[in-house]
């Protein structure tokens, strides 16, 4: 066996292994009490058993456990065979989709992603400090010392930090307040805070953000979630959803405590607003503004941004952006998800299946890539 045959059943072996410990991630996701209850709560008639087993074995070619559909259907009341399991997702197609793309870790990285956003003309929130690999640059990119990063952010006032890379759902986020070198919050230093944030992270403005996400909730930046992917040389838009704060938090994360709500195109948004474990809301309980026919008009303008700004990375088949607006209605750009997607979010709002007519596709498409080879997969992407 050639050397570079070798390299690819290498490769391929390692690639499978990756894949089969995402499909048992997402497996033992329902294995806990919470989520168990929730899909227990429904029975799917008879009709509905067989319009979704006849969906996916007519186009996936086999079956696949309903305890999603179950989910889905339990948290709106909304049955929709189309619904998409997350067995599929993340392991598969986001898996597939994005095989071949070196740009991936590129948009992850916080601190890479300004690169990006600022030769595509979208602005991202004021970055005080960075940190790659432990090298500081502050506000106008000019590398600097560790004394002269602290002295740069010790009386920048409120300022929000996390990790640039290695993070998810506001792990490591935090606000701080830095007057006369100190946090007025913990009573830190700069010097000690920075210490403690590692090697890579970026600290940045506070966004205030546009008065018709401000009024929902004013702790924290509400953000848009919006899927794009590429299928067949075009760029499509998932239906959005909303991420939003409470209780005086300052993330908007689902896995933080906060809620979500489905939006329509024309940025009104639903009825109710769900949190990770079924609790739904039809008013916010802070502000106390009801979420029915409330309209963020500016939404298609965001959304146009994002599939611009995927149009620019071709070679990356589905991308989850987090988006706001700031004051004066410019599309913000906080974060861009190439791995791990989270395509529940989309389902349990909208209370349908995140690819709607496109889904039988799909499940083709799907159904083909996982016959492949791993040499073969990643010369076949985008619905090819």
């Amino acid at each position: 066996m050639g050397k570079r045959k070798i390299k690819l059943f290498m490769l391929g072996l390692m690639d499978r292994i990756e894949q089969i410990n995402a499909i048992l991630v997402e497996k033992n996701k329902y294995k806990n009490k919470k989520r168990i209850s929730i899909y227990n709560s429904v029975n799917l008639t008879k009709e509905q058993v067989n319009d979704t087993e006849s969906l996916y074995t007519e186009n996936y070619g086999k079956k696949i456990p309903l305890i999603w559909h179950r989910s889905y259907t339990a948290y709106t009341g909304n049955f929709d065979k189309n619904y998409v399991p997350e067995l599929l997702y993340i392991p598969k197609f986001e898996r597939y989709m994005n095989y071949n793309s070196n740009l991936a870790n590129v948009l992850e990285d916080k601190n890479l992603l300004y690169v990006f956003a600022k030769n595509a003309h979208v602005k991202m929130p004021k970055r005080f400090l960075a940190c790659q690999e432990g090298i500081f640059t502050d506000i106008n990119n000019k590398t600097v010392s560790l004394a002269e990063a602290i002295s740069s952010v010790s009386n920048i006032g409120e300022c929000f930090a996390k990790p640039s890379i290695g993070t998810d759902s506001g792990r490591g986020c935090e606000v701080y307040c830095f007057m006369d070198g100190k946090d007025r919050k913990t009573g830190k230093t700069c010097e000690e805070i920075i210490k403690e944030l590692g090697k890579n992270f970026v600290m940045q403005e506070r966004l205030i953000c546009h008065k018709s996400i401000k009024q929902l909730y004013d702790g924290s930046v509400n953000t848009f979630r919006i899927m794009t992917y590429r299928w067949h040389n075009e760029i499509i838009a998932a239906p959005v959803i909303m991420r939003i704060g409470k209780g005086g938090a300052y993330l908007d994360n689902a896995h933080a405590g906060g809620m979500f709500i489905a939006l329509s195109e024309d940025g009104s948004l639903h009825e109710k607003a769900f949190t990770e474990l079924e609790d739904s809301y039809v008013e916010h309980p802070d502000s106390k503004i009801k979420f029915k026919n409330y309209k963020i008009s500016l939404l298609p303008k965001v959304v146009e941004t994002v599939k611009n700004m995927h149009y620019s990375l071709p070679t990356i088949g589905v991308i989850n952006w987090d988006m706001t607006l700031d004051e004066e209605g410019n599309p913000v750009l906080i974060e861009a998800n190439v791995n791990g997607g989270s395509i529940w979010l989309f389902q349990m709002a909208h209370g349908c299946g995140v690819f709607g007519d496109k889904t039988p596709e799909i499940l083709r498409w799907i159904g083909k890539m996982d016959k492949l080879n791993y040499e073969d997969r990643q010369i076949h992407h985008f619905g090819d």
